[in-house]
């Protein structure tokens, strides 16, 4: 009996300990985020800062799928095609599911996401302006045909669309830091320069934990 017990132990040891050196199943992170924007996007939006909270399914040791929930606020910038002057933030959320491809197990691991979601921006406009007005500004979601009254083109304007996005990050120990480009897509708005579609291009970096 103690013979057979012993070679138990010697069989279910090395496993066990192969086990421990797996990496968990799912691992969870968060993250702060500094949201640069692109083209048209940065025209009118300055660097915004958020929150990224993501899970990751590890599919195998080098591949997984990951999941990440952002949200941030942006500052406006003085655009034209405006009659008054407007106060302008963005307010930008997304989901978005990736392939990850990770390098092989080491003290710093590199890896590349590349995926795609959605993305809801959402601009609050305000003025201090009477009277009536014109704007045209597809990145604000208005672009009016003939002036309206003021009060009418102030507060919330969004628009929800589908984007893809790809990047690069690395991890060590727990700690995280990733880039990713998104582009997000979005409606057409007819304007003086002609057709113009209110494309939403980022760059966010972002750095924190994962568990």
């Amino acid at each position: 009996m103690q013979r057979l017990a012993l070679a138990l132990v010697l069989l279910v040891a090395p496993v066990a300990a192969v086990r421990a050196q797996d990496p968990p199943r799912v691992t969870f992170g968060v993250g702060g985020a500094i949201v640069g924007p692109l083209s048209g996007t940065a025209d009118n939006f300055s660097i915004g800062y958020g929150i990224d909270v993501n899970a990751t399914w590890h599919l195998t040791g080098q591949m997984g799928l990951q999941f990440d929930y952002l949200y941030a606020g942006l500052g406006g910038k003085d655009v034209s095609q405006i009659s008054a002057p407007f106060d302008a933030d963005l307010k930008l959320q997304y989901g978005t599911a990736a392939f990850v491809f990770q390098a092989p197990p080491g003290r710093v691991r590199l890896y590349l996401v590349a995926g795609g979601g959605l993305y809801h921006r959402s601009v609050s406009l305000k003025t201090s302006a009477t009277g009536s007005v014109s704007v045209c500004n597809p990145w604000w979601f208005v672009c009016t045909s003939q002036p309206e009254p003021a009060g009418s083109l102030t507060g919330s304007h969004a628009s929800t669309d589908f984007g893809v996005n790809v990047g690069a990050g690395f991890t060590a120990a727990k700690f995280f830091a990733e880039v990713r480009y998104h582009y997000a897509f979005g409606p057409s708005y007819s304007t003086p320069s002609g057709t113009q579609k209110a494309t939403g291009k980022f760059f966010p970096l972002t750095i924190g934990a994962r568990f």
